[in-house]
């Protein structure tokens, strides 16, 4: 088993090394500086190998205090005002009695199918028994050690003992055990697997969301410490989870004999993941037959459109529904908001315009808000499923020239989609200064709307940006490009943390001018630079 284990996190670490090492490759200026000799120095992708799994184990770490921190902590923080004083601690027993225990449950560490799964039974002809055991290690003792200290960090900051931390820690890790044991019995019994059966996940879902959530909005908590980490329940837990544990480490003797029916390829994670990523991509940016029944080639002829112009001007048109019907969307909830206030300045003046007077501090929610519903994205994605993937295997069409003319045909047109919501703010916050007796054009006002008409345009160059330079889809609409996702979730939280400033003002209007002209500027250079060696179809 140990011998076992061993190869697995060896086998793990080398994949993870040399896809940094080829991602690396791909960056400019270091790139060009990593030879391909690279993969064969033995002792550098060990070190490597190292660095990429504490990046990784960090990862998940941070992965479940974020977990903990939006589904446990923030609800309740949210719900503090309906639960009676004291309970906050029970109320994160009940949430993770029905999200870990339970829902959490339905999954199976045994007959989950990784590519690594794969090769390690089927090609390299592992000893079934001893890689379940290895595996379960290797992915649980990361599991509940990550969990530990998020629990015990819940306990302390809801004024709760540490040790009931630790107890629900113990509960959570009982329940797992028993989880995978029934998951085993019933394979063997039935050849059925509940991590499979979407019905099932499902179903479980709809019961256990409304379950952990639903009764403290209503100032009950459905599963306490008191009851769950009751002295007379832990022993109960303790018997069943620690046979469980037994049963499925060595007392089922199938595991020889059935292991390898259970690996089915299209049960693969990331073979899973494509299936659902095309679906996706589909049912969001795939064209549909009244698309292309609709003749725009008269209105483009009378236009004088000619190339790449026409070309483009097409796709456009035929993309009306993905990409004009969310911006007709935006307009209406801009249009509805504007009314409401209009009403607001007809029934209470004297609050309407306190507010009208606090618009140009909101630049900072309006941030995260024109990261939303921006259209960039979704056209990026459409461009490259109903276009690039096809035309970039012609030659012509990689042509520098043509894929630079290509952008700048682009980038103005999904400008003007994403202008035309930002006009409308800046308008609407004009116009009800106005009507509530304030001056519409002073000097924050005006920063104001060309903040939010700077950031329509940012946000076009970013995503522009980052499909030229990364383009991150493989025909399959896969993401496999680390630095996109890296880059990507990085403007995510800085968008984020714009919404957590309480207030706006002048410095953080001309700081949000300033920052996004520069990244602009440097976006637009880099994809002058390189988008015509990167933008392939990978």
């Amino acid at each position: 088993m140990v011998r076992t284990l061993r190869q697995l996190i060896s086998m793990r670490a080398a994949i993870n090394a040399n896809v940094f090492l080829y991602y690396l490759s791909r960056l400019w200026i270091i790139g060009k500086k990593i030879p391909e000799s690279v993969y064969g120095k033995k002792e550098l992708k060990q070190i490597v190998a190292v660095f990429t799994m504490i990046i990784g184990q960090l990862t998940k770490l941070a992965g479940k205090i974020l977990y903990m921190m939006i589904f446990v902590i923030l609800p309740i923080v949210l719900l503090d005002q309906k639960m009676p004083d004291g309970t906050e601690f029970d109320s994160v027993v009940s949430i993770v009695f029905f999200l870990n225990c339970i829902l959490g449950g339905t999954d199976s560490v045994v007959f989950k199918v990784t590519r690594e799964k794969y090769t390690c039974l089927i090609y390299m002809k592992m000893d079934p028994l001893n890689y379940v055991r290895s595996y379960l290690v290797y992915i649980y003792v990361p599991f509940f050690v990550y969990f530990l200290p998020c629990f015990l960090v819940c306990a302390w900051l809801f004024h709760a003992p540490l040790y009931k931390g630790a107890l629900l820690w113990f509960v959570l890790m009982m329940f797992r055990a028993m989880a995978e044991a029934f998951q085993v019995v019933l394979y063997d019994k039935k050849e059925f697997f509940v991590s499979r059966s979407t019905k099932i996940s499902w179903i479980m879902i709809l019961l256990c969301v409304p379950a952990a959530y639903g009764p403290l909005a209503s100032g009950i908590v459905p599963v306490p410490a008191s009851i769950l980490l009751h002295p007379a329940v832990l022993l109960v837990l303790l018997i069943l989870g620690a046979g469980s544990l037994w049963y499925v480490l060595k007392g089922y003797k199938g595991y020889r004999m059935k292991m390898h029916r259970t690996i089915d390829p299209k049960w693969i994670t990331s073979e899973l993941m494509k299936s659902a990523g095309n679906q996706s991509a589909a049912k969001e940016v795939g064209m549909k037959e009244k698309d292309l029944q609709i003749d725009h080639t008269k209105d483009l002829r009378k236009q004088g459109l000619t190339g790449y112009a026409y070309f483009n001007a097409l796709f456009f048109a035929r993309h009306r529904r993905q990409l004009i019907r969310p911006v007709y969307y935006r307009l209406a909830i801009i249009f509805v908001l504007f009314a409401c206030m209009v009403g607001l300045r007809v029934a209470n003046p004297a609050v309407a315009a306190y507010i009208c007077r606090q618009i140009t501090s909101m630049l900072p929610l309006l941030v995260f808000i024109m990261y939303a519903v921006t259209v960039a994205e979704k056209a990026c994605k459409a461009m490259f499923y109903n276009c690039d993937k096809s035309m970039l295997k012609f030659g012509f069409y990689r042509n520098p020239e043509v894929i630079l003319k290509n952008f700048k045909i682009r980038l103005i047109r999904i400008s003007v989609y994403n202008l035309i919501v930002g006009a409308a703010i800046s308008a609407a916050a004009i116009v009800l200064r106005a009507i509530c007796g304030l001056a519409p054009l002073n000097p924050e006002t005006v920063l104001f709307a060309a903040a939010v008409l700077m950031l329509s345009v940012f946000f076009t160059v970013h995503h522009l940006f980052m499909y030229y330079v990364f383009q991150p889809y493989s025909e399959e609409m896969n993401i496999k490009n680390p630095f996109f996702r890296a880059i990507n979730l990085a403007m995510y939280v800085i968008s984020y943390i714009c919404l957590q400033v309480q207030t706006g003002g002048l410095a953080f209007t001309a700081g949000v001018l300033i920052v996004t002209v520069a990244y602009t500027v440097i976006a637009l250079v880099l994809v002058y630079r390189y988008a015509p060696k990167t933008f392939r179809v990978k």
